[in-house]
């Protein structure tokens, strides 16, 4: 068994390391304890971190090994990867070296386990683990308590290592205080570096040019992998990352749900999409359980039939809120004759968007709305930005090259959870 963890990866794993990956690799061997990592999307972080468990636990019998992420799907992600990579070692070698792969546990022969776990005090406490792996770490829910309380800790009879990911989101989180923490080893991998190493390819470079143009906070973020800071943006980062709850995921479309639930529904015109979110009430809390964005150039009768059928298979819907600003009253009369009875439309007039979106924010401020980890959804929750009109109100809109139906479906589930829990409150849809 190769002691180094690159001749591991070249020898076992079915790869050769970029420069910058063999830096993480050769991190832990080198005595190294704290290491955070601030990487481009696509640069081959999940691999890195993957071969870095697999060596760790293969190198070190009786370890254990710990995957944490927002919630327990992005654990699974990585968790994924290194099942990937195990496959690539060799039919007799394998067997050598694994004993079981389950769901969320890897052992190994030697007594070293792999497990995945999301970010849950509940879940996590009573752990004592010799190396911990913390992906998307900005996006941790009370992540502070989680870190000196709970990670911190499971860490000081081992002696062991934390590596800590995270796309930079925010500047209220532990992961950018760790970014400027001289005791913590920083890599950052620009997707420069990723170019230079053919792990980018050419053509691709167009595309980026294109994000760096028309998206320059995204691009900022998650192509060089820097902290940018909100810009007129209406829903900040660190607002979003504190509303993503660990315990959340999303309602599959087949599933039989119960519950109070409101729908927001927004119409797709000519170059966006059409957009469904679905909210859970209980009590005051507000929980994001469904998103559906249909491709471009789905049918209006589409989205209807697919709110349809959520509407008979969850018990109960009590408000559907769509957006008849282009189509008018008749697609709201479409849908109560297809058999969605709760549907309200709503005339986006700028009065209108601003209530809307005032209420968004405040129900994310105040911490009653919650939403799973969702990175293509908190992109786009984010990328909504204002300007003050001189009236005083707000006017909002989207980048060039950028979607914001997700936002105002989100916004319409909102608004219908406000208007129909209070039924004194009447609703303007003109």
């Amino acid at each position: 068994m190769p002691f180094d963890p690159v001749e591991f990866c070249t020898r076992l794993l079915g790869y050769t390391p970029t420069s910058y990956q063999r830096e993480l690799l050769a991190a832990l061997p080198s005595g190294c304890k704290r290491l955070v990592l601030r990487w481009a999307r696509q640069s081959g972080k999940t691999q890195a971190l993957a071969s870095a468990m697999i060596w760790f636990c293969a190198t070190r019998p009786g370890s254990l090994a710990l995957i944490v992420a927002p919630g327990l799907r992005q654990s699974m992600i990585l968790r994924d990867k290194v099942h990937a990579l195990i496959d690539h070692i060799p039919k007799e070698k394998r067997r050598a070296l694994i004993r079981r792969r389950l769901r969320t546990t890897i052992t190994f022969r030697n007594g070293s386990t792999i497990v995945a776990l999301p970010n849950s005090e509940n879940l996590l406490r009573g752990y004592t683990a010799h190396l911990v792996v913390c992906d998307e770490a900005a996006f941790f829910h009370n992540d502070e308590a989680i870190f000196t309380g709970v990670l911190t800790p499971m860490l000081a009879t081992t002696d062991g290592a934390m590596i800590v990911s995270s796309t930079p989101w925010g500047t209220k989180t532990v992961f950018h205080q760790l970014n400027h923490d001289p005791d913590w080893r920083l890599i950052h991998v620009p997707w420069t570096r990723a170019l230079a190493e053919g792990v980018y390819k050419q053509p691709f470079a167009a595309e980026v040019e294109k994000i760096k143009a028309t998206n320059p906070q995204n691009y900022r973020m998650e192509y060089l992998a820097e902290f940018a800071e909100d810009t007129d943006t209406w829903l900040t980062q660190d607002l979003l990352a504190k509303a993503v709850a660990e315990d959340l995921s999303y309602l599959p479309f087949d599933s039989h749900a119960t519950g109070a639930f409101y729908a927001g529904v927004d119409l797709a015109e000519r170059v966006d999409h059409t957009a469904i979110a679905v909210i859970r009430r209980e009590g005051d809390r507000l929980d994001l359980v469904h998103v559906h964005v249909f491709p471009l150039g789905t049918s209006l009768a589409s989205a209807i039939g697919y709110l349809k059928t959520l509407r008979d298979r969850w018990t109960r819907l009590h408000a559907a809120y769509v957006d008849n600003t282009k189509h008018g009253d008749y697609i709201i009369t479409d849908m109560r004759e297809a058999g969605v009875a709760e549907a309200e439309g709503v005339h986006f007039t700028q009065q209108r968007k601003q209530e809307m979106a005032q209420l968004l924010r405040q129900r994310l401020a105040e911490g009653t709305l919650h939403i799973p980890y969702d990175r293509k959804l908190l992109d786009e929750l984010n990328t909504e930005t204002y300007t003050l009109t001189k009236t005083g109100g707000v006017a909002l809109e989207h980048p060039e090259g950028t979607h914001d139906d997700q936002f105002w479906a989100l916004a319409l589930a909102v608004y219908a959870a406000d208007n129909v829990r209070n039924p004194s409150k009447p609703l303007a849809t003109t």
